[in-house]
């Protein structure tokens, strides 16, 4: 049922994935936050430090759930790491441009900088990392 409703490599796939790697993402970001964490590494550092955490778990959900094992684990995982690293890096950057530059509640900023990197991550995770092809 879920093939038919959601195909492997698809992007509703990888939303249904992402959407629980997304809410492991925000209890990390949210613990983090209250902790003593956020006066040592400030907003943008515990925003990275939750991004490392959680694209770990991110890495397998996706290549036993989105795409596929057919491809080396060291291969993907190696992959994967590239891309969350990237996009690590960037989505750290705009997720601080959008802190200093917007009057906006910060989860609303959680949700909009989410948004842009998780379609940044399935495109480069599907046809640069796992290689899926229908």
């Amino acid at each position: 049922m879920v093939s038919q409703l959601a195909p492997r490599g698809t992007i509703r796939r990888f939303a249904s994935a992402g959407a629980i790697n997304t809410l492991l993402f925000w209890i990390f970001w949210e613990v983090l936050r209250l902790s003593p964490a956020l006066e040592l590494l400030s907003e943008t550092g515990v925003w990275a430090a939750a991004w490392v955490i959680s694209c770990t778990i991110a890495h397998f959900t996706h290549r036993y759930f989105t795409f596929d094992g057919r491809k080396d684990i060291k291969t993907t995982m190696l992959g994967a790491f590239a891309v969350y690293a990237v996009g690590g890096i960037l989505s750290t950057l705009s997720y601080e441009y959008l802190v200093s530059n917007l009057d906006l509640f910060i989860r609303m900023i959680f949700v909009i900088n989410m948004l842009i990197w998780g379609l940044f991550t399935w495109a480069s995770m599907r046809w640069f990392v796992f290689e899926y092809d229908d």
